[in-house]
């Protein structure tokens, strides 16, 4: 029998609107060093399982350009080399577990939100009761001042 279990994790943007460009980072801070990646708990039987979704809500209600992608990492040490609105870019390669790419692309009164899949495959594996994410803007967004991201992944197990 599959199982399906949904997790997320949040955090605030720093108080700004300066707009991102493609690629860059997305994150709880402007100083690199005080990135901290989203972290997801997925697994109580360290089984692992696959992902094959993933949803981003944000705060702001504005769906202009605002596409992104989710990194999936799976040990938290990794590190940006930069912080909030810089060139996304981090170590951690060989635990790199692959990205989901969100449109959010429907607005309410209250936030926005969008659902996306893999960009390599139907699915990412994972093996460990952990992973852990950073958000890259894939367009030119502009974001509301302390805007707040939610990503919920959605991950099956047999």
């Amino acid at each position: 029998m599959t199982t399906i279990k949904t997790v997320t994790a949040s955090f605030t943007r720093p108080n700004d609107t300066t707009a991102y460009a493609f690629g860059d980072l997305v994150a709880n801070s402007t100083t690199a060093g005080s990135v901290l990646p989203m972290t997801f708990s997925l697994s109580d039987n360290g089984r692992g399982g696959l992902i094959r979704r993933a949803r981003i809500r944000k705060s702001g209600t504005s769906v202009s350009n605002a596409s992104f992608r989710i990194h999936l990492y799976r040990t938290q040490s990794v590190t940006a080399a930069n912080g909030d609105n810089s060139a996304w870019s981090t170590d951690q390669v060989a635990n790199y577990l692959g990205s989901i790419d969100v449109t959010a692309d429907r607005a309410f009164t209250d936030g926005a939100q969008g659902v996306g899949v893999p960009t390599n495959g139907a699915e990412i594996n994972f093996q460990s009761n952990m992973i852990y994410a950073l958000i890259e803007a894939r367009a030119a967004y502009t974001p509301s001042a302390l805007e707040v991201f939610t990503v919920e992944v959605e991950a099956m197990f047999d």
